[in-house]
């Protein structure tokens, strides 16, 4: 296990995490605000499997599992990752419909903060949210993060550095 909070368990990613994992993925309301915003196949997500079980290798961080502390059901991912086509490392979070509105994205997200910032060097984490999802950017506030012009894509771009996040 990487970290706990009060209701979540994060660890890394697992080959057997591959039934729970595609189910989340394969929900496009889940799926909209990710990536180009398309449901995943389980192919696709057998192969993102073994790109975080690279990441953790190469990096010590990448996305990881989350689940319900309790019941040991999967709730989401959660994550720091560089994206191929990025110069920034940036927090990333997904979460099944139903565990939706519990907290739980401000919990793990200042778990995950907290966690790559004392086992990296990075002196940044940001965040790059679509500019219509209204509730990542109150997540990002919520974490600490700053909102900051970014003139290269349309989205919202968030950042928050170790000092920052130290005196959150």
């Amino acid at each position: 296990m990487l970290f706990q909070t009060e209701h979540l368990s994060v660890r890394q990613f697992r080959r057997d995490d591959l039934n729970d994992f595609s189910a989340l993925c394969a929900d496009p309301n889940v799926m909209r605000f990710v990536g180009d915003g398309t449901v995943l196949s389980r192919p696709e997500v057998s192969q993102w499997i073994e790109i975080c079980e690279r990441k953790y290798v190469d990096r010590g961080y990448g996305t990881s599992a989350v689940f319900d502390a309790r019941s040991g059901e999967f709730v989401g991912y959660c994550g720091v990752i560089r994206a191929p086509d990025r110069d920034f490392d940036e927090l990333t979070y997904v979460f099944h419909q139903k565990a939706w509105g519990n907290g739980y994205a401000t919990e793990v997200g200042i778990g995950m903060l907290d966690h790559v910032f004392r086992i990296s060097s990075l002196g940044s984490i940001s965040a790059t949210i679509e500019p219509e999802n209204e509730v990542s950017k109150r997540v990002a506030a919520k974490l600490g993060m700053i909102e900051l012009p970014f003139d290269t894509e349309d989205v919202s771009y968030w950042r928050i550095t170790r000092e920052q996040n130290c005196a959150r």
